[in-house]
C-alpha cells in the first residue's frame, strides 16, 4: 500500500488540495507502522549490541533508516512548515520515500534472492569495473587537454561572419557551451561516459572534429586527426563491454554449477523407476509402413523437407509488397495453388494405388504419399532446432522471472525518484528539449516508468540527460537541486544498474538456457536404427565371450 501511494505522488500537487492531504494522511499512517514494527523488533532482539540485534542485519538497518527518515520529514513539517529555509531539507526527507519498496525486498524470496545475487556477481566484475575507470579517466584528462573552451558556439540566424567570441557578441548572438563538454574532468567524465555506452557517441565526435580554439567558432571538419582519439577510445569501449558481458555470463554460470554441486550434495529420495521410452527398442515387430515411418522420421530428411518448405513460404510472404504489380499478386497466388494441388495429388494418388491394391507392382509403398499432407502443417514444425529455441523460450521464462521481478523493482524506485528530482522540468520555446516531450518526461510515475524503460535500452537517453542538466531559473522555489550533477549521477547509476548489470543477467540466463535445451535435445533424440540389423541385446550368450569383469562392469 505504501508503494502505490508513491505511484500517486508528483511534484504538480497543489499543497493545499484535497489529493495532498490525503496523500499526507496515509503517509504519516504508513510511518506509524513502520515505526511501531521498527520498536517491536527492537525490543525483541536489541539494539545494537550482541548477536542477532536488530540493526546488525542489512535489511533491518535499511527498514530503521527508512522509518527514522519518515519520522524526520513529519517532525521536520510540523515545526518548520512555515520557513522557507527548511524547505531544501524537507525534500531531502521526502526523498526517502522512494527508497520503501526496498523493504519489499526483505519479505519477498524471489526478489531477495535476486539481489543478494546481484551484490554477489559485483565483486567477480571489480577488477574489470576499475579497469573501466581507469580506462575512461585517462581519456578524460586527455580530453580537458585537447578540448578543454572550445565546445562553445554562437547561436544566431546569420552566421557567415561571425568567426570569434566577440564576433558573436558583437552581433546581439549568444556564446553557448554544448552540454557535452571537456572544460573539466567531471564534464569530460560525463561525456565519455555517454561515448561508452554508444549513445550519441557520433555528435560528440562531429564536436570534437568541428573545435577550432578557444573563443572560436566551431568550422565543419577543422581537424580530422581527432577522430584517432574518439575511433580508438569507442573501439576499446566495445572490447571493455564485451568483457563485461562475457564475466557476467561466467558469473552467472559458475553460480549456478555451484548451486548445483550444493543440491547434489544434499541427501535426497530416490526417485521410483520409470520406463524410459527413448530407448532402443527391437523393431523387428513393427510392420513395413512403420519402420519406413520411422526410420524416415529419424534421420535428416524430414526436417530439410520442413526447412525448404518454409524457406519457400518466406519467399512467398517476401515478395508481397506495397503497390504491388499485378503480375506479383497473380504469381503468389500461382504458386501457392501448384502447392495446394501438389498435395491434393499427392494424397489422391496414394488413396488410389491404394485401393486397387498395386503396393507389390510399384517399387515403393504408396502409402508413403500422404507424407507430403503434412506440408499443410508446416506451423507445428517439430526439427530438432526448432525444438531447441522452443524450448530455450520456456526455460527462459522460467529462469528471468527473478531478473525480471528485479527489473521492475529498479525501474520502480528510480521512477519514484525521477518524478521527484525531475518532475518540474518543462518544455518550451524558451527551452526547449531535446530527449523529453509529451509521452517521455517525469511529470506522473506511469510515463516516467516509460522513459526509464527507454532508457535501459539505450534509446536516445543522452538528450533525455541533456534536458536534466540545463540549471535551474532564478526564482523558481521548485527547482531545489544542482541539476549539474543529480542528473549525471541519477543517470549513470541507472544505465550501470539497469543497462549493464540486469541486462546481462538475462543474456546469461538465455545462454545458459540455450545449452540446456540443446544438451536435453540431444538426450530424447530418437536414436539411428538399423532395422535389418537390430542391436543385440545387451546380455551374454550361451557358449559366447565370457562375462565381463567386475572391474569392466564398474
Amino acid at each position: 500500500m505504501s508503494c502505490v501511494t508513491i505511484t500517486f505522488e508528483r511534484p504538480a500537487i497543489h499543497p493545499e488540495s484535497v489529493e495532498r492531504l490525503v496523500l499526507d494522511i496515509f503517509s504519516h499512517v504508513f510511518t506509524v507502522v513502520f515505526t511501531v514494527e521498527m520498536a517491536m523488533k527492537v525490543i525483541a532482539s536489541g539494539l545494537v549490541f550482541g548477536k542477532g540485534t536488530y540493526f546488525r542485519c542489512p535489511w533491518n538497518l535499511i527498514d530503521g533508516t527508512l522509518a527514522i527518515g519518515s519520522l524526520m520529514n513529519i517532525v521536520v513539517t510540523l515545526m518548520y512548515s512555515s520557513n522557507t529555509s527548511a524547505l531544501r531539507i524537507l525534500k531531502v526527507f521526502r526523498l526517502l520515500r522512494v527508497f520503501r519498496p526496498l523493504r519489499m525486498v526483505q519479505r519477498t524470496p524471489k526478489l531477495k534472492l535476486a539481489v543478494e545475487t546481484l551484490i554477489a556477481s559485483v565483486k567477480p566484475m571489480a577488477n574489470l569495473v576499475l579497469i573501466s575507470s581507469l580506462f575512461i579517466l585517462v581519456f578524460a584528462i586527455l580530453g580537458v587537454q585537447l578540448f578543454k573552451g572550445k565546445f562553445y558556439y554562437c547561436v544566431g540566424k546569420n552566421l557567415s561572419n561571425i568567426k570569434t567570441k566577440m564576433d558573436c557578441l558583437a552581433a546581439g548572438y549568444q556564446w553557448v557551451l554544448k552540454e557535452y563538454n571537456f572544460d573539466n574532468l567531471f564534464q569530460a567524465l560525463v561525456s565519455l561516459f555517454v561515448c561508452y555506452s554508444k549513445d550519441g557517441w557520433v555528435i560528440l565526435m562531429y564536436d570534437g572534429l568541428d573545435a577550432v580554439g578557444v573563443d572560436l567558432q566551431p568550422v565543419q571538419n577543422n581537424n580530422l586527426w581527432m577522430l584517432i582519439y574518439f575511433l580508438f577510445f569507442v573501439m576499446m569501449s566495445l572490447l571493455l563491454l564485451d568483457m563485461f558481458i562475457g564475466v557476467m555470463v561466467d558469473t552467472f554460470h559458475q553460480c549456478q554449477r555451484r548451486q548445483r554441486r550444493e543440491e547434489a550434495l544434499r541427501p535426497q529420495a530416490l526417485p521410483p523407476p520409470e520406463n524410459n521410452e527413448n530407448e532402443a527398442t527391437d523393431h523387428r515387430s513393427y510392420s513395413t509402413l512403420r519402420r519406413f515411418i520411422y526410420l524416415f522420421c529419424s534421420n535428416k530428411t524430414l526436417d530439410i523437407l520442413m526447412t525448404v518448405v518454409i524457406f519457400l513460404n518466406m519467399v512467398l510472404m517476401g515478395i508481397e509488397h506495397h503497390n504491388q504489380p499485378e503480375y506479383v499478386s497473380n504469381l503468389r497466388s500461382a504458386l501457392w495453388n501448384v502447392l495446394d494441388i501438389f498435395v491434393f495429388l499427392s494424397s489422391l494418388v496414394s488413396i488410389v494405388l491404394t485401393q486397387i491394391q498395386m503396393p507389390n507392382t510399384i517399387p515403393f509403398n504408396p502409402s508413403i504419399l500422404r507424407i507430403f499432407r503434412a506440408l499443410q502443417l508446416t506451423q507445428v514444425l517439430k526439427a530438432k532446432t526448432i525444438k531447441t529455441l522452443l524450448k530455450t523460450i520456456v526455460k527462459t521464462l522460467t529462469q528471468v522471472g527473478n531478473i525480471s521481478l528485479l527489473l521492475f523493482f529498479f525501474l520502480f524506485i528510480y521512477a519514484a525518484l525521477g518524478v521527484e528530482l525531475f518532475g518540474t522540468l518543462e518544455c518550451s520555446v524558451e527551452n526547449p528539449c531535446t530527449g523529453l516531450h509529451r509521452y517521455s518526461n517525469f511529470h506522473n510515475f506511469l510515463v516516467t516508468l516509460l522513459t526509464l524503460y527507454k532508457v535501459c535500452r539505450g534509446d536516445n537517453w543522452s538528450k533525455v540527460l541533456k534536458d536534466t542538466l540545463r540549471p535551474c531559473v532564478p526564482g523558481d522555489s521548485a527547482c531545489s537541486y544542482d541539476n549539474s550533477w543529480v542528473g549525471p549521477i541519477y543517470f549513470f547509476t541507472f544505465v550501470i544498474l539497469v543497462q549493464f548489470l540486469i541486462m546481462n543477467l538475462i543474456v546469461a540466463s538465455i545462454t545458459q538456457a540455450l545449452e540446456e535445451s540443446r544438451q536435453e535435445v540431444n538426450r530424447v533424440q530418437l536414436p539411428q536404427v538399423d532395422v535389418e540389423n537390430p542391436p543385440k541385446a545387451n546380455r551374454p550368450e550361451v557358449g559366447g565371450p565370457e562375462e565381463d569383469s567386475p572391474e569392466e562392469q564398474s
